[in-house]
């Protein structure tokens, strides 16, 4: 997804004020946030059924918390300590001059075609709608070949799956939706599947359970 290149109008700061155009330098504009995932999504057009009940979210939101396999643990954090100096290097008052473009292979979190009801399962629900993507307040389409499970009220897991199982599993939390909620998700997937949950925003890690139930937090 080529966040910068949408709207153009608004990357290159032409605005209009009555008849009178103004153009700022487009090297004064900053990014809202350090770091997005670049995944090449497909849309589709929602239909009627497959509009009703789907998260809708702005693009840069897309997998800003995310869940992976314990086994890239190292990994990830590699990657929290690369995006920490580039974000302080690159932060300039309330924004950034350049953003930290995450391009991270697929992981497979649940293997296998039931994966996706096995999820749900989890949270005794069921599977929903594939997410919507915003761009500019413009919608962007349905994420072909996405799915989401709703696991409490204004909560979200969401992703990508094919026939060999979840290839990217992420969270989306909407305004004033229960914190403790997530910790009690990330316990579960953690202690029955052994995965991890990464925040790129706030650059930190839920590693793991301690036999206390002690939530393990790692960040650089």
């Amino acid at each position: 997804m080529k966040r910068w290149l949408r709207p153009l109008r608004a990357l290159f700061g032409a605005s209009e004020q009555g008849d009178e155009v103004v153009v700022m330098d487009p090297g004064t504009i900053l990014y809202s946030l350090p770091t997005i995932a670049m995944d090449e999504l497909e849309f589709v057009v929602p239909t009627r059924e497959s509009f009703e009940g789907a998260p809708q979210f702005h693009e840069d939101i897309w997998r800003q918390l995310e869940f992976y396999p314990g086994s890239r643990r190292e990994e990830i954090q590699q990657l929290l300590v690369e995006c920490q100096r580039f974000e302080r290097t690159h932060r300039q008052g309330p924004g950034w001059n350049q953003i930290y473009a995450r391009r991270i292979a697929p992981a497979a979190m649940l293997n296998g075609a039931d994966a996706l009801q096995v999820l749900a399962s989890v949270f005794e629900t069921r599977p929903g709608r594939a997410p919507i993507l915003t761009a500019a307040r413009q919608p962007l389409g349905q994420v072909k070949g996405g799915f989401s499970v709703a696991i409490a009220p204004k909560i979200w897991l969401y992703g990508l799956r094919d026939e060999d199982g979840l290839g990217v599993l992420a969270v989306l939390l909407d305004s004033g939706a229960d914190d403790f909620t997530l910790t009690r998700a990330f316990i579960a997937l953690h202690q029955q599947h052994g995965l991890i949950l990464v925040d790129w925003r706030q650059q930190m890690l839920l590693a793991g359970v301690q036999p206390d139930g002690d939530i393990e937090v790692w960040s650089p």
